[in-house]
């Protein structure tokens, strides 16, 4: 469909604009023009039946004045492959070419807040992390999208929205929209399934430990297990956790939030000091010789091919692993994965609190110093919106995980990951979804996660007291939050405390989200 087919399609002219938008002809006579209409006016100008046609019909609207019909975006380098697919496809609905600039993973942040400094409009949309999206804001570099979804309606709820609760904490900041992720970063356990139907496994479990071997529902079940199938003669290990830099913090911070506690009260004084920290970590450090030996230094690359080779009980991780891990060509653990709910831990009261995590991810975001914001927004929506995200998170070479009720509707998708067990594997994911909690999105939040990630490494190294680290950390946690300055701290950590999955709202007696983001 040519550029023409496309503006026929979907192009409404005025009067069926005004007609839609239920403005008479009087009121037409009387504002002849649409400037009258508030910035913040749901759908004010956009018109089309979903968010690919109203992110086109902007683009159209917007590119008649323009004389440079380009975009310039910011990607992670390696995630190209899920684009190039469909920018002939926005470059034919809209006649806007896109220029993709790659930057190495390592350096994307380090990238956005040099453009913070400079101001240059190099890049009108860029593709940070969601974790960064609060120094980003506060830097003046990620633009305030909220008009702009007010006007366009990207789909962030409803059938084809966004899974709850990730649209809450992966697109906001202080209860206004700054970025479209576009990555569902939930990280899924994975176990051996033929060790799990092995008769003698079983039979050999419940001797040593009294109950049945099944698909660990609890944290000390999942430890008992790590050691059972331990072995390093065969070799066979326990389990893959990242105690390496970067990844620890994350292993630590799952096993803590699994007793019901957040990592700030609602003062962001810590809490990971207290007792259920220190049992936390000792938990993690007593399974230590159960580890694949590269745990302690590799990251997710070399998690994958640890787990091909086919010698380890369980380990937690991203979507793409599931999809590497199912390639018969990469290794022995193809179609042998048994996909597993976060384990938990029973409270006071006989909940099972099984809170999942989600980790790193990609979101879109438009800089404040673009020429051209608006038409930056529309390619952004574009490819986030329910239909063109649909066809990304399924293509060979994207970095984009599902994200969308849509994607998990759509057995490609699922058939993407894994061809013969596809439905078990979309309703564990999105179990683990719906009970997710984020990272510390604050001001500082890659100096908070740094400090913890330390200190973790340096207990489970044995260069520190287990006590000792985790009174390192809060005591550094203190500092950062005082340089942030309090206050500010307070109030988004009191908003991201209401974006928590409803298990959190139910354990916990969290805040619900701001009325007006189920209204959008």
């Amino acid at each position: 469909m040519d550029k023409h087919e496309y503006q026929k399609r979907y192009e409404l002219n005025r009067r069926q604009f005004l007609k839609m938008a239920g403005i008479g002809a009087a009121a037409a006579a009387v504002f002849p023009a649409m400037n009258y209409l508030p910035r913040n006016w749901a759908y004010a100008q956009a018109v089309g039946k979903n968010a690919e046609e109203r992110a086109v019909n902007g683009a159209l609207s917007l590119a008649k004045k323009l004389k440079k019909k380009e975009i310039t975006v910011m990607i992670p380098s390696g995630s190209e492959g899920g684009f190039l697919p469909y920018l002939p496809d926005w470059e034919k609905a809209t006649g806007i070419k896109t220029n993709m600039i790659t930057v190495p993973m390592a350096e994307i942040v380090t990238k956005c807040m040099n453009e913070a400094v400079t101001k240059s409009g190099t890049y009108d949309v860029m593709l940070p992390n969601p974790y960064g999206l609060p120094d980003l804001v506060e830097s003046k570099l990620a633009m305030d999208l909220t008009d702009y979804v007010k006007k366009y309606n990207p789909e962030l709820t409803g059938p084809n929205g966004v899974i709850k609760p990730i649209y809450l904490y992966g697109n906001l900041y202080k209860g206004r929209v700054y970025g479209l992720l576009t990555d569902g970063d939930i990280n899924n356990w994975i176990i051996r399934r033929d060790w799990l139907n092995d008769e003698k496994n079983k039979e050999a479990f419940e001797k040593k430990y009294g109950y049945p071997l099944k698909k660990p529902v609890l944290f000390p079940e999942l430890w008992d297990q790590m050691k059972f199938f331990s072995d390093p003669s065969k070799p066979r290990y326990g389990g893959w956790l990242g105690m390496s830099p970067y990844y620890a913090k994350w292993e630590f911070l799952e096993v803590f939030t699994s007793f019901g506690i957040l990592p700030f009260d609602d003062k962001m004084r810590p809490t990971i000091a207290g007792k259920e920290g220190i049992q936390s970590l000792n938990e993690i450090i007593d399974v230590k010789n159960t580890m694949h030996p590269g745990h302690t230094t590799g990251g997710w690359s070399e998690q994958y091919k640890a787990y091909a080779e086919g010698t380890t009980w369980a380990t937690v991780s991203w979507p793409s692993f599931i999809k590497y891990n199912n390639n018969p060509k990469f290794g022995k653990a193809a179609g042998k994965m048994e996909y597993c709910q976060a384990p938990g831990r029973k409270l006071k009261d006989g909940t099972i609190f099984s809170p999942a995590r989600f980790t790193f991810g990609w979101s879109y975001i438009v800089s404040q110093y673009s020429k051209v914001p608006e038409l930056a927004y529309c390619w952004a929506q574009y490819m986030y919106s329910p239909t063109v995200s649909d066809k990304i998170v399924r293509t060979e070479g994207t970095f984009f995980d599902a994200f969308r009720y849509n994607h998990f509707n759509d057995p490609k998708v699922g058939q993407f990951y894994d061809k013969d067990r596809w439905e078990e594997l979309l309703k564990v994911w999105m179990t683990n979804a719906k009970n997710s909690y984020p990272e510390i999105v604050l001001r500082g939040g890659e100096e908070y996660n740094s400090r913890l990630d330390e200190n973790v490494i340096a207990a489970y190294q044995g260069l520190k007291s287990v006590e000792d680290a985790l009174n390192d950390t809060a005591k550094q946690w203190d500092k950062i939050t005082r340089r942030y300055g309090e206050k500010g701290q307070i109030e988004q950590w009191t908003y991201l405390k209401s974006c928590m999955g409803d298990n959190f709202r139910k354990v916990m007696n969290l805040p619900d989200p701001p009325d007006w983001i189920n209204k959008i």
